[in-house]
């Protein structure tokens, strides 16, 4: 789904947009069944549930499909736009299970404090990053959803807006917007949600998870195994043609992550 000028607008006034049925219906029904071989329903844990009703699983996930930032074009594009610069990074976020008798304190917050050594930029919106949670499933009103301020509103959580949507929805939103968690106030079914953000290459200073500690991890090398070039360097690979790819280095790559050269994008320099 093309992402409009319109909604843009509304991200860069409001601080954020929500956009219903973002994700194909082909794509979904795999995406699904793959969030639920990391996160559990309801159903699963009721007899035995964690004690505050809800799970957070770091990043990388225990999924391959998971694991995977979810890189539509739109989306980056949309980044990139928005940080006002084609050379952004994916900053990796946690997915999140809710369940029935989860109880919210929050009282509202922005992202920036757990994901940036600076504070809060009032004129210039590039020093944010730029999320974005994604609901495989339906999120009803009961279902503890994300309350999000638009920025007109200042921190009034009493006008907030509930990401209450349809399957294959998306709420992108700067960690300079304000919101909260709300209490899950049903009795059957779960919210899940699985995050994402994008922020710019030159800021050293920003991120909430770090995946660079993982290039040994099982899971990562298969996700970076089946990325193209321009996709692994937005997860922070130098692009073909670094001084760093040498007959030695490429080898090394091809060991580590298996496949890395298969669509010839990659040259020895030496």
């Amino acid at each position: 789904m093309q992402i409009t000028d319109r909604q843009f607008d509304q991200l860069v006034d409001d601080g954020y947009v929500i956009i219903h049925r973002f994700i194909p219906p082909e794509k979904l029904s795999e995406l699904q069944a793959a969030q639920r071989r990391v996160l559990k329903t309801w159903d699963e844990i009721r007899l035995d549930p964690p004690a505050d009703r809800s799970v957070l699983v770091p990043y990388p996930f225990p999924d391959v499909t998971m694991s995977t930032p979810y890189l539509d074009p739109d989306l980056v594009r949309l980044a990139r736009r928005f940080l006002k610069t084609p050379d952004i990074r994916v900053r990796t976020g946690c997915m999140i299970a809710r369940y029935p008798g989860f109880v919210s304190g929050d009282t509202g917050h922005i992202d920036n404090g757990n994901n940036s050594l600076l504070p809060l930029s009032e004129s210039a919106r590039e020093f944010g990053q730029l999320g974005v949670w994604i609901h495989l499933e339906e999120v009803r009103e009961d279902q503890a959803p994300l309350l999000l301020v638009k920025r007109k509103h200042g921190h009034d959580l009493s006008k907030a807006e509930p990401f209450v949507c349809p399957p294959g929805s998306i709420a992108v939103f700067s960690n300079y917007t304000f919101h909260a968690s709300s209490t899950f106030k049903g009795t059957e079914g779960q919210r899940f949600t699985w995050g994402i953000a994008f922020g710019r290459a030159d800021h050293d200073f920003e991120g909430f998870v770090h995946y660079t500690a993982h290039g040994q991890h099982p899971i990562f090398r298969q996700v970076v195994s089946s990325l193209n070039a321009e996709q692994r360097v937005l997860l922070r690979f130098p692009p073909p043609g670094n001084a760093y790819y040498t007959a030695q280095t490429l080898a090394a790559l091809e060991a580590q992550y298996p496949g890395w050269n298969a669509r010839g994008e990659y040259w020895p320099v030496d």
